[in-house]
């Protein structure tokens, strides 16, 4: 059994706001739709890093230093962040942040502490 850990959501975002944003159409769509199946689900992760060329690389910012993603011509593109912040959200906390919304089949990140979101954005029952 995985242990319970919330992810250093601050620290991600926003590359996984992007990602959320991105998980709707391909090539990230396609990594969901894999799931239930996470070996398949990495595969294709991976498959995805590696074809935009995804690499690290650190870069001060106003509250210090921050690890960024770029792709293969050195630049910060949307999809190697959300791709990276994706592998260090699974690495973490698992394939369970990465859910379908029971209204609508669209997929989202659970970022509650519960992992208890059921419903994107639009779908959530409002308080």
């Amino acid at each position: 059994m995985r242990p319970a850990a919330v992810p250093p959501f601050r620290t991600l975002d926003p590359a996984l706001a992007t990602a959320e944003r991105l998980l709707a159409g391909p090539p990230l769509s396609d990594v969901v739709d894999a799931l239930p199946d996470e070996h398949a689900a990495a595969a294709r992760l991976n498959a995805l890093l590696a074809a935009v060329g995804v690499a690290p690389r650190l870069r001060a910012s106003a509250e210090g230093w921050r690890a960024v993603y770029v792709d293969a011509t050195g630049e910060e593109g949307e999809l190697a962040a959300a791709a990276a912040a994706l592998v260090a959200l699974v690495a973490v906390a698992g394939w369970s942040r990465l859910k379908r919304c029971e209204t609508c089949d669209t997929p989202f990140l659970d970022r509650t502490n519960g992992r208890s979101r059921r419903w994107c954005s639009p779908h959530r029952p409002r308080s």
